[in-house]
């Protein structure tokens, strides 16, 4: 497609950064992965492929842009001038965020990395723009058609976050409770490193099987503000909630402050202004099959036990085809009281 009718290196050049600005178009549609997930009906996983794939499409496309333009016999690129200043701004951009994004290093320092990729994301946009000649209204269409986008889905974030926070509702912003989960409850070790957060809703919502939040909590920890953390809902019911039942893993960061915090009030919850969005994530359809087996290892029975709970929940009332379930939990140590959260008993 680069090559395609071209006369020059310089002419494909062109061409290739005209196609980086219209594989662009899906990375900056949304500030939220988890959001334009919802909004086109997929998973978050999914999302994040197409995000990946359009991304590195784009870094290779400018890279081959780049490399044609300083081939080209015309070059000339004194940094002297605001354009090129942001061009070179725009780059820099682009190489560290691609550089950042390898799975070994954005491993390692997650948090810090979804901060640096926003700030250099709005870097790279602000040298691009700057970069395209005022005359070409074509090329500049292509940064018009995301940022839009990204607009629109980011004031429509906006408004849910406040409706489903209850902002103007009068009754407040929700509540958090954060609980240590004491030793003897737990009976495997690294189950005991765990707290339950209780969020009071204002507003009650909709959750289905599998879904999940993003909870922000500024007051935590000294970086907590700039932070939101992805939750599994672990209860479910058939109605509305009025308040939303997490189990969190310690692990670093927000996570590992949380059970300090809750650790040290000596068993009473601990209090934190919190805001959501969401619920966030498809649902897995359980309602055709008559044997279900659910898998879940350590904090994973977290995600497992929503989906037992609807499915047992079926089966009583008839809603659903399911007639036998079988749930294997990968755990060392099993005793009465391994279960971090109540779920029902039914015998059939």
């Amino acid at each position: 497609m680069v090559f395609f009718h071209t006369d020059s290196i310089a002419q494909a050049g062109r061409r290739a950064g005209e196609l980086a600005l219209i594989n662009l178009t899906f990375p900056l549609s949304a500030a939220h992965l988890g959001y334009l997930a919802d909004l086109l009906g997929i998973t978050w996983r999914t999302c994040c492929k197409f995000h990946q794939a359009s991304g590195w499409m784009s870094v290779a496309l400018l890279s081959f842009h780049v490399i044609a333009k300083c081939q080209s016999r015309e070059f000339n690129f004194p940094l002297g001038e605001t354009r090129n200043m942001f061009t070179l701004i725009g780059s820099i951009s682009l190489a560290t965020l691609a550089l950042i994004s390898l799975p070994w290093l954005r491993r390692r320092c997650y948090e810090v990395f979804l901060r640096s990729h926003q700030i250099l994301t709005a870097l790279f946009v602000c040298g691009t723009w700057r970069h395209l000649p005022d005359q070409s209204r074509l090329p500049k269409l292509y940064l018009y058609v995301p940022l839009a986008s990204l607009a629109l889905t980011t004031f429509l974030e906006i408004v849910n976050l406040c409706y489903t926070n209850g902002l103007f509702s009068g009754h407040g912003a929700p509540r958090a409770f954060v609980s240590f989960t004491p030793e003897g409850s737990l009976t495997h070790p690294k189950l005991r490193k765990a707290a339950q957060i209780r969020v009071v809703l204002p507003r009650s919502i909709k959750i289905d099987a599998g879904q999940y939040i993003n909870l922000w909590m500024p007051s935590v920890g000294s970086w907590s503000w700039l932070q939101t953390h992805p939750f599994i809902v672990t209860p479910w019911s058939r109605g509305r909630h009025d308040t939303i039942e997490l189990f969190v893993q310690s692990r670093s960061g927000m996570t590992k402050d949380l059970l300090s915090l809750a650790a040290g009030a000596l068993g009473y919850p601990v209090p934190f202004l919190a805001m959501f969005t969401g619920p966030h994530g498809t649902s897995e359809i359980v309602d055709g099959y008559e044997t279900v087996l659910l898998i879940a290892s350590g904090f994973g029975i977290a995600a497992t036990i929503p989906y037992l709970k609807k499915m047992i929940h079926g089966y009583n009332t008839c809603t659903l085809h399911v007639r036998r379930l079988h749930l294997v939990w990968q755990i060392e140590s099993i005793g009465e009281k391994t279960l971090p959260f109540p779920v029902s008993q039914h015998q059939h």
